[in-house]
């Protein structure tokens, strides 16, 4: 899809394309993940599944104990980087994503499976929504489609600084403030059991 000029009635690259880059499949036909390169993992992935993790745990009223983060973190995004080389549409990654965290949460945090897929299905909706709102400015502002920014390791670390500083400065103040989604009787109800599993 491209912008119409204006008063001329012709197509031309504009803003949108490197804007409308980002939305697979249907615009510009990409059906598979890009492969992810071992340093964005490290600088970009692992600090993205703890922030999300933290959200995702803190909105469930769930007992953050950094001991358990960060290995499930470690886990989540090495998982990834594996999924993205796999052969699948692009989107199927996105609920594979949010399986491998759910059951991560199962295990390291000893929660049942709906409270576990909520604590994904949290995170991983949080970090989209400001994906959307976020990548697009950046995009417009680089000039360059995604694939262009994917291929170039220093654009691409530089991309996911906003969207980390913005994630973390969300999952501060829910922490500091103590958001939860649920009731405080749940809260305090799985803290118990958090305790006498430990």
């Amino acid at each position: 899809m491209e912008a119409l000029a204006p008063g001329t009635g012709k197509l031309h690259d504009g803003w949108l394309k490197p804007v409308m880059s980002i939305i697979p499949t249907i615009l510009n036909g990409e059906t598979t993940m890009d492969k992810m390169p071992l340093v964005a993992l490290i600088l970009q992935s692992i600090p993205e599944s703890i922030i999300i993790l933290t959200l995702g745990l803190t909105l469930m009223g769930i007992e953050l104990k950094w001991q358990r983060i960060i290995p499930a973190a470690v886990l989540s995004s090495v998982a990834s980087y594996f999924v993205r080389e796999l052969p699948i549409p692009y989107g199927v990654h996105t609920l594979i994503g949010i399986l491998v965290i759910t059951l991560l949460v199962v295990v390291f945090f000893k929660t049942s499976f709906p409270v576990a897929i909520n604590v994904a299905m949290i995170g991983i909706a949080i970090l989209a929504t400001v994906e959307m709102l976020i990548l697009p400015i950046l995009i417009f502002l680089m000039g360059k489609t995604i694939n262009e920014i994917w291929e170039s390791l220093t654009l691409r670390i530089f991309l996911a600084i906003p969207e980390l500083i913005v994630l973390t400065l969300i999952t501060f103040w829910c922490v500091r403030k103590k958001v939860t989604l649920r009731s405080l009787g749940i809260y305090r109800s799985n803290q118990t059991k958090e305790r006498e599993h430990d």
